[in-house]
Parts: C-alpha cells; structure tokens; sequence
C-alpha cells in the first residue's frame, strides 16, 4: 500500500526543527559554537566551562582578569554572538 502524503528529507527537517524544544537546543549548540569561535584559542584556556540555559550564557572563568574584561566587553559579545546567528538568541552573559 503506497501513501500520498511523501515529504521529502528537508521538508521533514523543517517541521523538526520548528519544534520548540529541538529549536532551543539547537540554538544552544549553535550558541556555544559561536562562542568558542569569537574567543579563540588564546582566551580558551581561561575558561572552565560554559553552558546555555534559558537565553543566557553561563561562563566560568580561571581568572578574574579575564572575567573583568570580558565584562567590560559583555554587549559587545552578545552583539556578535547574535550578529553571527541572525537572531536575538542571547540575552545576557553571567561571568563567575
């Protein structure tokens, strides 16, 4: 028995994606990505882990020097992270 109703491959990764709770994980993956990229290498060794929950990203960092400048520099990161994305997906960065 053959059914008419044939999607194709994109058509049915359209529809997963606009789930919600995939579409925000995908963003938070996306996100982090971004991330990693702006900072690079040099800065990467200072950070202990990040993580994305709820539109804000989490930064745990080794140094206060690094945490202080990064805070100085918070929207402009948001921006770019944003920018990169092309769309409002961060809302905030919480440096510890």
């Amino acid at each position: 028995m053959r059914r008419n109703n044939i999607n194709t491959i994109g058509q049915v990764i359209k529809k997963l994606i606009k789930n919600k709770k995939l579409s925000k994980r995908l963003d938070a993956l996306k996100v982090l990505d971004v991330w990693n990229n702006i900072i690079g290498k040099d800065l990467e060794k200072y950070i202990k882990s990040t993580k994305f929950v709820d539109d804000k990203l989490y930064v745990k960092l080794r140094s206060s020097i690094v945490r202080n400048e990064m805070s100085y520099k918070k929207t402009q990161l948001i921006q770019r992270i944003n920018k990169k994305l092309n769309k409002d997906v961060i809302k905030d960065i919480i440096l510890k």
